[in-house]
């Protein structure tokens, strides 16, 4: 009798083994890096004509406009001039400018990456899968369990948790039109940023990989548009008494009172985005301009509304610039720096094509010396 127990025991655990091995290769693609959203592979060669290469979304597009003068720029002294090229797309996140770089025949000798403003756009993950997501990001992140993946890369598929992925088609898709709650955008927020940086993270290596030099370009951030939403569990009743008061007291002028008043109550408030863009505009009015710009930089990084690039965005990307050693053109803190100085933008993304002409005899500059022409 024991024998037949000992036997049927090992039976279930061998089976419970085999549905646990099979459960997770079926589950788990190949890959190291646990992402919750499944792209259709790169098909297209992409035949590249030029040695430099702009690539992003929105922002990046919109740099790409004015590739010829930076041309124009590099190739002073030169016999011929050297050729920029573009395939940066609006609606373009990080996932699918990485998708595009795999397309690519041969990679250029400098890429130019300017992005940051539209990952919010797509539905990457579901809301019911953040916990398992955040763990397999922390098995990613952890010293042994990464080093036993690249020794032996099959083992990804048995450490990870199964995720049920997003499936996202060959053209951009919409946001869904059903608005979440401001808890569960919260929890989705969070965890956007925390993929947007481990994608840089794998654009960088890639750059490394394929021998190209990567200038990572922060997106500029137009300060002087209000957030569009501020979260409700951010907000009270009392809240809103104070912002019409400061409101009344900007209305008649009176900047002293206002400002005393916005500040009292941006020290009091956590992550309010109307509050915090009211002291900044009080602030900015009152001679404070450094307390504003910070002030307004906050504001749009906790909008409830993901809709363009903010200051939590362009951190990443000077983290990742700084640690992996990667070339950084900080083009927002060119415009922050103008902010109270000129009419800086031309809409609400973009800067005035004169800041854009700027960036392009900065960046000739830089790419002069590093590529020693």
């Amino acid at each position: 009798m024991v024998e037949k127990l000992i036997k049927y025991g090992a039976l279930a655990l061998a089976a419970l083994a085999l549905y646990f091995v099979v459960t997770r290769l079926t589950g788990n693609p190949k890959g190291l890096l646990p992402l919750p959203y499944a792209l259709s592979p790169a098909s297209e060669g992409i035949q590249l004509d030029a040695p430099v290469l702009i690539v992003g979304d929105r922002m990046g597009a919109r740099f790409g406009l004015f590739k010829e003068n930076l041309a124009l720029n590099l190739s002073v002294g030169l016999s011929k001039p050297i050729q920029i090229q573009s395939i940066a797309r609006e609606g373009f996140g990080l996932h699918r400018t990485l998708r595009q770089l795999q397309s690519l025949v041969k990679w250029p000798k400098v890429l130019l990456y300017q992005g940051g403003s539209e990952e919010f756009r797509e539905i990457k993950f579901r809301t019911d899968q953040i916990p398992v997501i955040r763990h397999n990001f922390d098995l990613y992140t952890n010293d042994r369990a990464m080093t036993a993946m690249m020794v032996w890369p099959f083992l990804s598929r048995l450490i990870y948790t199964p995720v049920q992925r997003i499936k996202l088609g060959d053209q951009v898709g919409e946001a869904s039109k059903k608005i979440p709650s401001d808890y569960e955008y919260q929890q989705r927020l969070e965890l956007t940023y925390r993929i947007y940086e481990l994608e840089l993270l794998e654009l960088v290596k890639a750059a490394r990989e394929n021998k190209s030099l990567l200038i990572l370009i922060t997106a500029p951030v137009n300060l002087d548009v209000a957030p569009r939403r501020t979260c409700s569990n951010a907000g009270s009743a009392l809240i809103d008494r104070e912002v019409k008061q400061i409101r009344e007291k900007i209305r008649n002028q009176d900047y002293k009172g206002a400002y005393a008043q916005s500040k009292v109550l941006n020290d009091g408030t956590l992550a309010n985005a109307e509050v915090l863009y009211l002291h900044g505009q009080v602030a900015y009015r009152s001679g404070f301009v450094a307390e504003a710009v910070d002030s307004l930089k906050k504001a749009s990084a906790y909008d409830c509304e993901g809709w363009r690039a903010n200051e939590v965005i362009n951190s990443i990307i000077r983290k990742v610039a700084q640690e992996q050693r990667v070339t950084l053109f900080d083009f927002a803190a060119m415009m922050d720096r103008d902010w109270n100085v000129n009419v800086t933008f031309f809409d609400e993304f973009y800067p005035q094509n004169l800041y854009y002409e700027k960036a392009m005899k900065y960046l000739a500059v830089v790419l002069k010396r590093i590529l020693k022409l």
